[in-house]
């Protein structure tokens, strides 16, 4: 009985996920959205996607890297405290400085390309021209905006400028429970970075669970905070 009660508040856990994160996604005019337990757990999960997509050997085998690829480009000055929770995968950080230098970085290993908002007027590449590097390589960017609201408007600007994924932290400007976070972007990435997420087990994500209370709570903050 104990094993049903779990294996049926796993499914509903996992269909309320859905449901916010589709709701999210409407909010913020994304093409999906995850919440996660804080903007470090979206990087963890969003990098996870990135390397992994959703084959199940690949999930399982993280962080070891030997089937995947494995460097990620960063801008020197955008070096930042979080950036262990990209580490986390097992990934290289790569760092470039120019244009010029990021176009010689790129390689057969690189993974993706990670950008901190906040940094954006220290690095010489600034975020447009750093998404249309990653078009042109084919390379997926991710931008942590985690303390990067407000103004409203960056909750959409960034997925519209281009890059892949984006996270915002929820107990920031947006004012939702501390302990959760917003993973915004491509379609793809975030059901891979689901996979990558509980309530999976076996998985470089298995401890960053997000509750029913989290999710509620930051899609309501969410909701307030557009509304006024």
């Amino acid at each position: 009985e104990a094993i049903e009660y779990a294996s049926k508040h796993f499914v509903m856990l996992d269909e309320l996920h859905d449901k916010v994160g589709a709701r999210i996604a409407a909010l913020v005019h994304s093409e999906a959205a995850m919440v996660t337990s804080g903007a470090a757990s979206a990087l963890t999960l969003g990098t996870a996607a990135v390397l992994t997509g959703t084959d199940q050997q690949k999930i399982v085998a993280l962080p070891d890297l030997a089937t995947m690829k494995n460097e990620v480009l960063i801008q020197k000055s955008h070096r930042f405290g979080y950036d262990h929770a990209v580490r986390n995968c097992g990934v290289r950080l790569v760092e470039v400085e120019s244009r010029e230098d990021l176009e010689r970085a790129v390689n057969p290993k690189t993974a993706m390309m990670l950008f901190y908002n906040n940094n954006n007027k220290e690095g010489q590449i600034r975020d447009e021209e750093f998404v249309q590097l990653g078009k042109k390589h084919a390379i997926p960017t991710f931008n942590d905006a985690a303390a990067d609201v407000p103004p409203v408007e960056n909750l959409w600007n960034y997925t519209k400028m281009g890059f892949d994924l984006v996270t915002f932290s929820g107990g920031k400007g947006i004012r939702g429970p501390q302990s959760a976070g917003l993973l915004l972007g491509r379609k793809d990435l975030i059901a891979a970075a689901r996979l990558n997420a509980p309530p999976n087990g076996n998985t470089v994500g298995r401890g960053l669970k997000v509750n029913k209370e989290e999710m509620l709570g930051i899609l309501v903050a969410l909701e307030i905070y557009l509304e006024k």
